[in-house]
């Protein structure tokens, strides 16, 4: 059954919409008709588009919108789209707050339209066979995983907008910037902790929030995570993330399975290393959009189909719930 091409009116205009543009140019039934932004300027990818400085100004057909502004302004975007009928994508995190959050699930409920958060990152690579393995209980008793999101970005990135290192707008530091993505990923795998502790601090950048620390994450299962995030680890290195079992170990490396050593089971990785995957280490320009193709099909299906996406807003929601007691619970 051939279903009909879904409009996109992209909102923001900065790298990751840049992505979003790419990624659609390779979808059959997905076109991107116009941009919203508060910039005079527009990069050469939406120059042939037409730009509205805001969503109430659009005046062209359109079915769903990308949000692609900064953190805190994403339930704006959201619940504006939400009451035009217009069904949302938005970038992670899907906001800084569980109020704004919750208002933006709300409004999108209420007008019947479809919600969905870019954390593609559980698409990626062997993420999918690790998630199969853990809920089939293959892995064995899960008593020790430690996460490791050590970025690096100089003072050209922070400098590169008024809002970035900023608590009112970015949320916070790396943990809900750069390991967002990788603590969806531990949400998904093991769930929320019940408890947990944590120290941060800002050790080489001029910024207001964290460039670095480290949370202590205590399961009803008994197992102890420990996340580390940071935009101060020179020259930055890949995510990685060790899993601990009574059968043995394993190891992924920016989503790949480096190390495997459980017992009775052989390696199911099906991947080689891609030298194009986006690490997020030193930069966060996206050159390999696959994973945010896989999303935005997902998305298409999701309302072609009437099911809800993959990555929900409530499923997002956890994610930020995490980072946000990482916040609050600090000694």
């Amino acid at each position: 059954m051939t279903h009909k091409t879904i409009h996109f009116i992209i909102i923001g205009s900065g790298n990751i919409a840049n992505t979003y543009f790419s990624a659609i140019k390779n979808l059959k039934q997905a076109e991107v008709v116009g941009l919203v932004s508060q910039k005079t300027t527009k990069s050469e990818k939406f120059s042939q588009l037409p730009a509205f400085k805001t969503l109430q100004d659009v005046n062209i057909h359109f079915d769903a919108v990308i949000i692609c502004t900064p953190n805190g302004y994403h339930h704006i975007s959201a619940i504006e789209a939400a009451k035009l009928g217009k069904h949302v994508l938005c970038e992670k995190p899907i906001d800084i707050t569980l109020d704004a959050i919750d208002k933006m699930i709300n409004s999108c409920k209420t007008s019947g339209v479809k919600l969905a958060v870019a954390y593609q990152r559980r698409y990626s690579s062997d993420n999918p066979i690790v998630k199969s393995l853990i809920e089939k209980g293959l892995l064995g008793n899960i008593f020790s995983v430690d996460l490791s999101v050590k970025n690096y970005r100089d003072a050209n990135y922070y400098n590169s907008a008024d809002y970035r290192g900023t608590y009112k707008i970015d949320g916070g530091g790396p943990f809900i910037q750069q390991a967002s993505h990788y603590i969806d990923l531990y949400y998904w795998f093991f769930g929320k902790p019940s408890k947990l502790t944590s120290k941060l601090g800002t050790f080489v950048h001029d910024i207001e929030v964290e460039d670095h620390g480290a949370a202590i994450c205590l399961h009803d299962s008994g197992m102890i995570g420990t996340i580390t995030a940071s935009t101060a680890t020179k020259p930055g290195f890949p995510a990685k993330m060790e899993i601990y079992t009574n059968k043995g170990y394993l190891i992924l490396e920016n989503d790949v399975i480096t190390q495997w050593e459980i017992e009775g089971l052989e390696n199911p990785s099906e991947q080689l290393q891609n030298k194009n995957t986006h690490t997020g280490a030193a930069s966060a320009s996206v050159e390999d959009t696959t994973n945010h193709e896989l999303i935005i099909k997902d998305f298409i299906d999701a309302i072609h189909l009437n099911r809800t996406p993959l990555i929900s807003g409530e499923s997002a929601r956890n994610a930020t719930e995490i980072i946000l007691d990482i916040y609050k619970n600090q000694f």
